[in-house]
């Protein structure tokens, strides 16, 4: 199907759009002007009722600031990206309507790894969230692993320790990440044709740019494989989608995907050549393309198993600022697990994403402005958006916020009973740079509005950590020479306040709770100038959170993990925590590294050595070790170019498995 600008057979329904405050305006049957409403004083909201209206809003936009060169950055930021009005704290608010075979090597650890009998079992992911599993670079089922491994998906029998198959991607270039549930497994990759990169800051024949509209859209591959019987994977169904792949989770049997997508059908017309005649033919060239387009070259589309080209989005799904947001749209796409890779929902909003967050209820997309130059207003602001996964079969958009500053991670956000916590750092411009918590309240037909808020934390920091400890009490770590733990209290969301805080050297990249009582950190232990010395990790009893205490700490000079950057590396299991790590200078730079957990006390475990020249199977004598994972009271250690199991007993011996 190719709409046409007088095709509105493709309004799917209700269109919610950012507003301020945000509205819900239902799809009319009226194909007129688009609908406004709204009590007095607050802005006009738009509702667009037809694919028609929505190509028109596009169009329009886009013969206003087409060049010779094309559109340029298909996503805006900042205040670019939407009108702003104060709300009742003077926070900035959007505005808007609605509408292989196996080598074995030994390796000698300094102590045995062991498990204690009768304890036998199976690790899973470390998700943020429970009962949200996220898309990981290895799963396991117990029997099988699956792992991306030297950039193919191989699967691993664990009761015999062989690489079994290896999973036929076609047209897949690199697989990124994995969900399994069962004998089902998912697949979320890059097209093998696929244009390169998606980084803005890379030079891409002769214009900056990847998947941010300076270069050509990226496309993402979902493939769903049957391993029932693990020795011969079967590809039951793959999709296509045109879009960058951001996220995904898996809740029950359903699986959400968070997808941002520039407009895949425009080609641009370049000058050729310096004269302003060359230039003057290219913008005729670029405008003739615009006014030609049909929805389906602004919209993304999928296609799958190689079959007809069909819309993702219908454009009753799309939510659409009243003020220009730029072209790109972030997307939250449905799929049942065992029901193939043709998505069941779809909802998006026009603006740009990175960083996901999502809940049994909630997925929240936050996008941070920023400016390639420097010289422009963004990177000042954090947009919110919000979607309800609450049905399985479902998906809508709620609404979207602003809050000032940047987050550091997905850990920065946390939704619970429609409140939105969100931490930020405001980065050195002319004031000095500090940190705050902002409470929102998703508010129906409004969307989200901020409530209350904690400023002014670690003035000079910037926020390392962030971990919410329940719906009333926030822990937020900031660094530059010391560590400061904050711990906030947020159960009145109009009025969160500091209820202790808690100042050491070193800092917490990972929080970690272990009861009511006790908050474990890893990170960096550094000198009182903060220059950081190795790894640490540290025991915080927060039992009385106007008191925060550090009552326990392990360090390892000239180590970092893999932990700091990225928490699904992080593996607690029988009160033991493993941490993959690097050394700066041992001759054998790879170790797992493990901490004892026993009330109110850490203590070093025995560390797994791997790596170094002497070591056979490993390319370039490193498996760049990322996780640790157990299965059946076994140690696998999963790396990029390889996976290792270590033998149990006091003979601590590990099979380098290569692909």
């Amino acid at each position: 199907m190719n709409p046409t600008r007088r095709d509105t057979s493709r309004c799917l329904g209700l269109a919610a759009v950012v507003a301020t405050p945000l509205l819900l305006v239902a799809c009319t049957a009226d194909t007129g002007a688009p609908t406004a409403t709204g009590p007095s004083g607050v802005a006009s909201l738009v509702s667009y009722s037809s694919c028609d209206e929505l190509l028109t809003y596009f169009t329009d936009n886009a013969l206003e600031r087409v060049t010779a060169w094309g559109l340029g950055d298909m996503a805006l930021y900042g205040d670019e990206a939407f009108a702003l009005a104060e709300s009742g704290d003077g926070m900035a608010m959007p505005r808007g309507g609605t509408a292989a075979s196996a080598d074995s090597a030994l390796v000698e650890p300094q102590n045995s790894v062991t498990f204690s009998s009768g304890d036998q079992g199976t690790s899973a992911t470390n998700n943020q969230v429970e009962g949200v599993d996220e898309a990981d670079i290895v799963k396991t089922d117990g029997d099988t692993l699956v792992a991306i491994v030297a950039g193919e998906v191989q699967v691993i029998d664990a009761a015999t320790a062989e690489a079994v198959a290896t999973v036929d991607l076609a047209g897949v270039s690199t697989p990124s990440e994995l969900l399994l549930q069962g004998s089902t497994l998912v697949v979320l990759g890059a097209a093998a044709d696929a244009p390169p990169g998606e980084d803005p800051m890379v030079l891409q024949d002769g214009v900056w740019g990847g998947g941010y509209g300076w270069g050509r859209p990226a496309r993402t591959v979902l493939t769903q494989v049957d391993l029932s019987d693990p020795a011969a994977p079967e590809v039951v169904q793959s999709t296509r989608v045109e879009g960058a792949y951001r996220s995904a989770r898996l809740i029950d049997s359903t699986v959400r995907l968070v997808m941002v997508s520039d407009p895949p059908g425009l080609e641009w017309v370049q000058p050729e050549g310096s004269s302003l005649e060359a230039e003057t033919e290219a913008l005729d060239a670029n405008r003739a393309l615009i006014e030609e387009s049909t929805i389906t070259d602004w919209l993304p589309n999928l296609s799958v198993d190689g079959g007809a080209v069909e819309p993702l989005l219908g454009c009753g799904d799309v939510g659409v600022p009243t003020e220009f947001s730029g072209f790109t749209s972030v997307s939250v796409v449905t799929l049942d697990v065992d029901g193939g890779t043709v998505p069941t929902s779809s909802a998006a909003v026009l603006g740009s994403g990175e960083t996901v967050y999502a809940s049994s209820e909630r997925v929240i997309v936050a996008s941070t402005g920023w400016d390639l130059w420097g010289g422009g207003s963004g990177g000042g602001t954090t947009d919110l958006h919000a979607f309800d996964i609450s049905d399985p079969t479902a998906t809508s958009y709620v609404g979207s916020g602003r809050v000032e500053g940047r987050v550091l991670n997905q850990f920065a956000i946390d939704e619970a009973d429609g409140v939105v916590r969100v931490a930020t750092t405001q980065d050195a411009a002319v004031e000095p740079s500090s940190s705050s918590l902002v409470v929102l309240d998703e508010r129906e037909g409004v969307g989200l509005v901020v409530t209350g808020r904690v400023d002014g934390l670690g003035e000079t920091e910037q926020i390392y950590s962030v971990r919410y400890l329940s719906p009333d009490l926030a822990a937020v770590v900031t660094f530059r020479q010391v560590d400061p733990l904050y711990l906030i209290d947020t159960s009145d969301p109009a009025a969160p306040a500091l209820a202790g805080e808690l100042s050491i050297p070193g800092y917490s990249a990972y929080l970690h709770p272990l009861d009511d009582d006790y908050l474990l950190g890893v990170g960096q232990d550094a000198t009182t100038n903060g220059g950081t010395t190795g790894l640490q990790a540290s025991l915080f009893d927060i039992s009385d959170p106007s008191t925060p205490q550090r009552v326990s700490t392990v360090t390892w000079p000239g180590h970092q993990s893999p932990v700091e950057g990225d928490h699904r590396a992080f593996l607690m299991w029988q009160d033991r925590v493993y941490l993959p790590s690097l050394s700066w200078s041992s001759p054998q730079p790879e170790t797992v590294l493990s901490v004892d957990v026993d009330p109110g006390e850490l203590t070093q475990g025995p560390k797994i050595p791997l790596g170094g020249s002497d070591v056979t199977g490993l390319r370039g004598g490193y498996a760049d070790l990322q996780r640790v994972v157990v299965v059946d009271d076994r140690i696998w250690l999963v790396g990029t170019s390889a996976v290792v199991q270590v033998a149990e007993g006091n003979r601590a011996v590990a099979e380098v498995l290569t692909f």
